[in-house]
């Protein structure tokens, strides 16, 4: 192993503990104990190297997982079994269905008047006029509405005006503070950001994905009420923007878009402020 994949690894490492940090302070909140974790992270090497480590002339065997996950092979044998006696769970993000809707909302006619800002919507209309039940039946197939609109409600991102319109009140639908959303969020979310990140060190000169970062560090505490209303407005434009940049080329919206292969496109913003711990020596004014 040359110096240079020594100093890769060491920063996959410091890149490892930062993430781990995060997620490991919920995980104990949580009542996840290392253990558990530990188990869970066990599976998911044997699965990775089951998957992504094959050999293109030889069918993967547990000795060749054992050799690139350090695990023995007795170990993989057990948590193989294990995963065979538990039921396969099936977690269904309603959030992703959710924000789909909202965004097609948000996209074009017939759900955006002339000003581009969304419509307040009839409940149900005639067939082929403009409803917030053609518009889930557009997007979500066979969900039924109602439920989709007390998800709505209920995460406070649409209300019911008086004749019984449906009027969407945020522009991006964000789930209510329940623990369990919040947290499979975290779950797809952080992995896309990896994932994105990870793509950008193996190729970092050929169709890289954006990545970008702008942060301060000597922002006083009492102007942040103020710089988190300032950003969550202008993050929701930028959303709405790209809202519109991605529908255009998605084929259920317009079937003359591109063709190819069936692919995901994903555009995130966050906004994260902590208190700066007491250091000496210069401030950067800012990185990006």
């Amino acid at each position: 192993m040359t110096s240079g994949s020594d100093g890769t690894r060491r920063a996959l490492l410091r890149a490892a503990r930062a993430i781990l940090r995060a997620l490991v302070r919920q995980l104990i909140a949580h009542g996840v104990t290392y253990p558990t974790f530990s188990r869970l992270v066990k599976e998911v090497y044997i699965d990775i190297g089951t998957s992504h480590f094959t050999l293109p002339f030889k069918k993967q065997t547990d000795s060749r997982v054992a050799l690139v996950t350090g695990i023995t092979r007795k170990e993989i044998g057990q948590i193989r079994r294990g995963q065979a006696q538990r039921p396969a769970e099936a977690i269904e993000l309603e959030h992703a269905l959710a924000a789909r809707i909202v965004g097609r909302w948000l996209a074009a006619s017939p759900y955006v008047g002339a000003d581009g800002a969304p419509r307040s919507l009839p409940y149900e209309s005639s067939p082929g006029t403009a409803s917030f039940v053609e518009l889930v039946r557009e997007v979500g197939g066979d969900i039924p509405p109602r439920a989709v609109l007390d998800e709505l409600l209920r995460a406070g991102a649409a209300r019911l005006t008086p004749r019984g319109d449906v009027h969407l009140v945020e522009r991006a639908y964000v789930p209510a503070q329940s623990a369990e959303e919040q947290l499979g969020i975290l779950g797809v979310d952080a992995a896309e950001l990896i994932e994105a990140i990870a793509h950008n060190v193996e190729h970092p000169s050929e169709e890289a994905f954006l990545q970008r970062k702008v942060f301060y560090d000597h922002i006083g505490a009492d102007a942040l009420p103020e710089l988190r209303g300032r950003v969550r407005a202008l993050g929701g434009e930028f959303t709405q923007a790209v809202n519109q940049l991605l529908a255009a080329y998605d084929r259920d919206r317009n079937p003359s878009a591109p063709g190819g292969g069936r692919t995901r496109a994903v555009v995130a913003v966050y906004y994260f402020d902590s208190p700066v711990s007491p250091t000496t020596g210069p401030k950067p004014a800012a990185q990006e």
